[in-house]
């Protein structure tokens, strides 16, 4: 090695790790809103269709939580959820067309990942709606 070029491969090292690890963690957190996102969206659509099939409202709204929570930790999300029910359409008469409506929000946070520029934390937000049963008895 010449005189000259002593010390090049620990400058080139210094300069790139942080450019490395940057992008490291820019992947991270993309994968963190993109798992998020996906786990919230299999959440509504499976607590919308469970509470589609209940007789009541309160039993509607109870199940439906439930299950989404259930979702996401089945899904290992890392997210912080907050689960929406409409249950109004239950009110309706037997005969009258009817929907129940499930929103589920995940607030993902960044904060472990030390990334300059990047906020603490993004809520991602799902929401499904099914169709109830127009014939069943139903109760609010």
């Amino acid at each position: 090695m010449r005189r000259r070029e002593r010390g090049a491969i620990a400058i080139e090292v210094v300069l790139l790790v942080p450019v490395l690890l940057l992008v490291v963690g820019m992947l991270v957190a993309g994968w963190r809103v993109w798992a998020a996102r996906q786990g919230a969206e299999a959440a509504a659509q499976a607590a919308a269709r469970s509470a589609s099939l209940q007789l009541t409202g309160t039993q509607a709204r109870s199940i439906a939580e439930r299950v989404a929570s259930a979702n996401l930790e089945t899904l290992h999300v890392e997210c912080v959820p907050a689960t929406t029910v409409d249950v109004g359409d239950f009110a309706k008469p037997v005969g009258t067309r009817g929907d129940v409506t499930v929103a589920v929000s995940c607030r993902v946070t960044f904060s472990d990942l030390l990334l300059p520029g990047t906020p603490g934390s993004i809520v991602v937000k799902a929401r499904a709606t099914e169709r109830l049963d127009t014939f069943a008895e139903r109760r609010p």
